[in-house]
């Protein structure tokens, strides 16, 4: 299962088209979690002429004469406006920074702006050059105390989280299989996890919109399972005029009800109407009511929602898939680290990070971003971890010279313990993975208080960016030995993730889409009819040019494609 950005790019998304993708088994059948929301798209060939919105003339007379008159037409305000492209031909060959190309056009340029969910072009690609394209997520499963023949654990069960992305409910549930097929099959101590790998205050999902149960507002949690996300199909039954509910995953102490009424009417804010509630009783069973009813028009659909905090998640979860294979386990679920005489009984290894920046890309996936962007942070650890060892080798190296010179004096002292001590690193925090960013902007030549990336998924208002430095991101990615896993990981125009429904330059760009309140931008890469390759970055910022902005968009990407003009002011 795999979720979206913020809930105006789509208010919903492609949870089991992505699982799909990763072969994962459940419900592939249904691909999207609610309506594309990015608006009606982009008329690219205007007819009328329009009076243009404010703007000074040297701005306005900067853009090409197809895009004034695009601006005119969807009244966006060239001043809103920040673009940079840069051609791509004979960029690999160089040896110059990608700062020394010659831009083809840039109105703004160097206008601090948001970036949305285009911030997720540098975290995927400074994640896919520091981890490398083989890198996988490991989570581990161990015990402590004992283990009887007859399969009772007397001791805790540990699950250790190394920031997998993708450790969905199929995956964890067989897990358990393997757990089980190891011969535990009745915990009598407590299952603790481990979230250690990540050092992150927890996030409160309702800080950013209000929108707290909202699947694309998950925090990043170095243990998290299966998004915290609550599945339920809606599936459309005229002749009894309900629709049926089929719900993953199994919760322990969650009623759900099988049934929800239809109304009539058009299908439009059909979650809203759902009416959602969770209900608390004394024993802390939570019950799901709906409280209203889904149009008839909408026909079936998938709604998703993340209404409890992750232990009481996970609790339930794996409560629900242990009993269910046969299992016992009397203890409580709490959050700790592993012991030092715990023993690792397996590890569970993720996708790869080439399919996770994939997901990430296409489909906008918050979460799966921060955990990119978290998990580069442990590169400073591990340089830490690596500085440290080597200090200690020194030491002991030393000391291991002055033995014979103090044998002496060692008489009849307590030899020291040769038991080796347990290294635990510490977690990686947002500022080792702003600093992983900065040192690889500055090896672009990049300029790094041109980039501010908050969280890693451009669900942040802190978060800042300029058209051209991100242009130069993107000359950076078509220089990289990972070009070709980079640009395919970016949404297709007309054909699949958040471009699919964008009738522009067809399968001829590759386009990372953002989107907030009053933010539209663009960022990605644009085959020319001309046969070059160009790297484009583009914004439209402020409330009133929101109605019109991706149209415009849509009209730059148009403009990059056909070339027709460059206007007489641009270079």
């Amino acid at each position: 299962m795999v979720l979206v950005e913020k809930s105006q790019d789509f208010q919903g998304m492609v949870l089991r088209a992505s699982t799909c993708l990763l072969g994962w088994g459940v419900a592939c059948g249904v691909l999207f979690l609610g309506g594309y929301t990015e608006g009606v798209l982009a008329q690219t060939n205007p007819e009328s002429e329009v009076t243009s919105p404010t703007a000074s003339q040297e701005t306005l007379k900067s853009l090409p004469p197809e895009l004034q008159k695009a601006a005119a037409r969807w009244k966006v305000n060239p001043e809103n406006v920040s673009i940079a492209v840069l051609p791509l031909e004979g960029l690999r060959q160089a040896n110059a920074p990608v700062s020394a190309v010659t831009p083809l056009l840039e109105i703004n340029a160097n206008k601090s702006i948001e970036p949305a969910s285009t911030e997720k072009l540098v975290t995927t690609l400074v994640a896919l050059e520091t981890l490398d394209a083989n890198y996988h997520w490991m989570t581990g499963f161990y015990t402590d105390g004992t283990l009887s023949k007859t399969g009772i654990l007397r001791g805790n069960l540990y699950i250790r989280g190394g920031g997998d992305p993708t450790l969905v409910v199929e995956d964890f549930s067989l897990a358990l299989d393997k757990l089980k097929a190891l011969g535990v099959r009745d915990i009598r101590g407590n299952v603790v996890i481990d979230r250690s790998f990540f050092d992150v205050d927890r996030v409160n999902p309702g800080d950013f919109d209000g929108r707290a149960s909202r699947p694309y507002n998950v925090g990043p949690d170095a243990t998290l399972l299966n998004y915290k996300n609550i599945s339920m199909e809606l599936i459309v039954d005229a002749d009894a005029n309900v629709a049926r509910v089929v719900t993953q995953p199994p919760m322990s102490g969650v009623k759900v009800p099988s049934v929800l009424r239809l109304s009539k009417g058009a299908c439009g804010d059909w979650k809203g109407k759902l009416k959602f509630r969770v209900i608390s009783d004394r024993r802390g069973n939570k019950t799901i009511k709906f409280e209203g009813a889904l149009p008839k028009s909408c026909g079936d659909k998938v709604f998703n929602v993340a209404p409890f905090e992750r232990d009481e998640y996970f609790s339930r979860v794996f409560r629900a898939l242990w009993t269910q294979k046969g299992n016992r386990w009397s203890g409580k679920l709490v959050s700790g680290v592993v012991s030092d005489d715990a023993v690792r009984r397996f590890v569970h290894v993720s996708p790869s990070i080439v399919e996770v920046i994939g997901l990430t890309n296409k489909w906008s996936n918050n979460v799966m971003a921060r955990h990119l962007f978290l998990t580069t942070g442990q590169k400073l650890v591990r340089e830490e971890e690596a500085e440290r060892l080597a200090k200690q080798e020194e030491a002991q190296k030393m000391a291991s010279d002055q033995t014979l010179t103090q044998a002496s004096k060692s008489l009849g002292k307590k030899a020291p313990s040769d038991k080796p001590v347990i290294s635990r690193l510490r977690g990686a925090t947002l500022d080792d993975a702003r600093s992983v960013v900065n040192r690889w902007l500055t090896a672009q030549g990049i300029d790094i208080n041109a980039i501010h990336v908050d969280n890693g998924s451009g669900l942040s208002r802190d978060s800042r960016v300029t058209a051209r430095a991100m242009a130069q991101v993107l000359a950076a990615g078509w220089k990289s030995p990972y070009v070709a896993e980079y640009v395919a990981s970016l949404p297709i125009a007309g054909i699949d993730g958040t471009m699919r429904k964008r009738q522009v330059a067809i399968k001829n760009a590759h386009i990372k889409t953002g989107y907030l309140q009053n933010v539209r931008s663009i960022g990605g890469y644009v085959y020319g009819d001309d046969g070059e390759a160009y790297a484009v970055y583009a914004t439209v910022e402020g409330a009133a040019n929101m109605p019109g902005g991706i149209a415009f968009l849509d009209n730059v990407i148009k403009w990059i494609y056909e070339r027709p003009s460059l206007g007489e002011t641009n270079p």
